[in-house]
């Protein structure tokens, strides 16, 4: 019986499958799918999903580099459509149509033209405006129709137009561009050229940088939004919600390279544009704002949140500022920043995340300033997308450089909540080098033994002579009326306090005099004297007391104006003076706050 029993418990021991230890710490993306051969080498502006068909599933839409537009729905490729282009940027947005349930159209910017789709089927192609062409450029192709000068006069003269600044066609500049090779045959070519091309008329088009969309009056995700572009002209066009005609033109100091959209075009919206010149720009309500953002090296990426600015520049490093400009922190990364995007997610409370694609096949999710997460990639990331896929809302779509496409999801469960560190720091743990005693250590404790009694003395001394200087000061403040309180004067002992109201440039400056003393002061003239004429204006700059009793309080306010409210804050010195004395009562120095500005 015993063996029979060892057994049977050797057989379930065998039979019993080991226990596995959970892990405590939930992943932050799990492995959706992947396909290596999907040839989705695209940029993250060139990815994106939307409910193409009305019916609740959100569709895939990549345009590649080999000017492919390709749709998935779920993990099957539904679609493949040809484009006469390289795509610069895809989005959708939905045109202004009553009928339920709404369809987006789907834009795509190429070139010159805005591709616009429905229902997966070309719809309508809208062209930029045409830009003028500069009249020198007009007169050298027109010497050239009429056979005046030559292709070789002709390239001499429009490159000195091209050295000078001049914004040349895209003739001139495909004709610029016929330099290399043998000198017999670069002729034959330019020969050729300007023969077909002298002809035609000649026109200026502009290119597209950049492309996004910007809801039109409601805040909602089927809402009725339209189209910007920016162009390498430095401008940026507002589309019309049909997106057929331009609404606005913004004249931008360089080409826009990155843009985004916050607000209600019909209410109120800012876009901010990263451009070529290293700076930052916002576009509030039309209008060009006065708030710049300097860059140290090149953007390569722009993301606008609600309140933040997170703009990734060439040197490693993302930077966030808030709207008004100022900079509230830096992340410094170890590789390059191959491109960003936003994070949305929300639970029983929204959380904004950022995420990062780095150079060394690494993606990680910012919080802030903390990490959250960080995993690694089978080769470099050039394009990414967060957001609905099929009907998973936290879905998060690669593009890698060698063409493979990976879609994760964030698990319900996984915590991207910053973790703060309380306490010390652990760098307090880390106990630090102590040299050696050293001979002149030695001698130096020697001396300080043996000359105790001097030094002592020495410090005393010190001591004093500081103890005498300050009282010494105290008394010319007192005596010059430079303290918040003055007794110099027999049974007169005044104190005042001042505030500032207001949020600005227009100020209202509160005085509060007491006479905490036994003997009343009459005809007490308030003097306000700014530090800086020129910044301020008052409305009136002595303020007559009649009379300050003892114990009794006199209010009196006056208005303030800044001349300047980007000039800074300053400073007014109020004295309370009397005309029987030239020293006066007391004084007082009120700092005046920056002027705010509503956006």
């Amino acid at each position: 019986q015993q063996a029979a029993q060892q057994a049977a418990q050797q057989a379930a021991q065998q039979a019993a499958p080991p226990r596995q230890v959970k892990d405590k710490n939930t992943p932050a993306w799990l492995e959706a799918w992947q396909d290596p051969m999907a040839g989705a080498d695209a940029f993250s502006s060139c990815i994106c999903t939307a409910d193409l068909a009305g019916d609740g599933e959100f569709r895939l839409v990549v345009a590649t580099a080999m000017k492919k537009m390709k749709v998935w729905n779920g993990t099957s490729l539904t679609s493949e459509h040809d484009l006469l282009e390289p795509p610069v940027a895809v989005c959708t947005f939905y045109p202004a149509e009553p009928k339920s349930p709404k369809r987006p159209s789907l834009a795509i910017a190429a070139g010159t033209h805005v591709y616009i789709y429905r229902n997966l089927r070309p719809y309508y192609k809208f062209t930029l405006p045409a830009l003028t062409v500069d009249e020198q450029e007009i007169e050298v192709w027109k010497m050239v129709r009429d056979g005046q000068i030559g292709p070789s006069e002709a390239f001499d003269a429009l490159a000195n137009m091209r050295d000078a600044g001049v914004s040349l066609t895209s003739r001139s500049l495909d004709l610029l561009a016929m330099e290399d090779g043998a000198a017999g045959e670069v002729e034959q070519l330019r020969a050729a050229y300007c023969a077909a091309q002298a002809p035609e008329q000649l026109q200026h088009f502009t290119s597209i940088t950049c492309m996004g969309n910007i809801k039109k009056n409601m805040d909602e995700w089927d809402a009725t939004s339209c189209l910007f572009v920016g162009t390498e002209s430095a401008e940026l066009y507002v589309l019309n919600a049909g997106g057929s005609a331009v609404k606005t033109t913004t004249q931008l100091p360089s080409v826009p390279v990155f843009a985004a959209s916050t607000g209600l075009l019909d209410v109120d919206y800012r876009i901010v544009v990263a451009c070529r010149d290293g700076r930052v720009y916002t576009i509030k309500n039309d209008e060009l704002s006065t708030v710049v953002i300097e860059l140290e090296t090149q953007p390569c990426g722009l993301v606008r949140t609600a309140k933040q600015i997170h703009v990734a520049c060439m040197n490693q490093v993302i930077h966030c500022y808030h709207a008004k400009g100022k900079k509230a922190y830096s992340l410094y990364l170890p590789a390059e920043i191959t491109c960003i995007e936003s994070m949305e997610v929300t639970r029983t409370r929204a959380v904004r995340c950022l995420l990062v694609a780095l150079a060394n096949n690494e993606l990680r999710v910012y919080n802030e300033k903390h990490m959250v997460s960080k995993f690694d990639m089978m080769e470099p990331v050039r394009g990414l997308s967060f957001g609905r896929m099929g009907r998973e809302d936290n879905t998060l779509i690669l593009c890698t450089k060698g063409g493979c496409l990976q879609v994760k999801i964030m698990p319900r469960l996984a915590n991207l909540e910053a973790v703060s560190q309380n306490g010390p720091p652990p760098e307090q743990d880390i106990p630090l080098a102590v040299p050696k005693k050293t001979k002149l250590y030695v001698e130096q404790t020697q001396r300080e033994r043996e000359q105790a009694v001097d030094m002592h003395q020495a410090f005393q001394k010190d001591l004093l002579k500081l103890r005498l200087n300050t009282a010494r000061a105290y008394v010319k403040v007192m005596k010059d009326g430079q303290s918040p309180v003055n007794d110099s004067f027999e049974g007169v002992t005044v104190r005042i306090q001042a505030s500032v109201q207001g949020l600005g440039p227009l100020f209202k400056i509160r005085v509060h005099v007491v006479n905490t003393g036994t003997q009343p002061v009459y005809e007490v003239p308030i003097l306000l004297v700014p530090s800086n004429p020129d910044m301020y204006e008052l409305e009136e700059v002595i303020m007559q007391c009649p009379a300050l009793l003892p114990g009794l309080p006199w209010i009196d306010a006056v208005k303030c104006k800044q001349k300047d409210p980007a000039a800074g804050a300053g400073e007014i010195r109020i004295i309370v003076a009397t005309k029987t004395s030239p020293v006066p009562l007391i004084t007082a120095l009120v700092k005046m706050p920056l002027s705010e500005f509503l956006d």
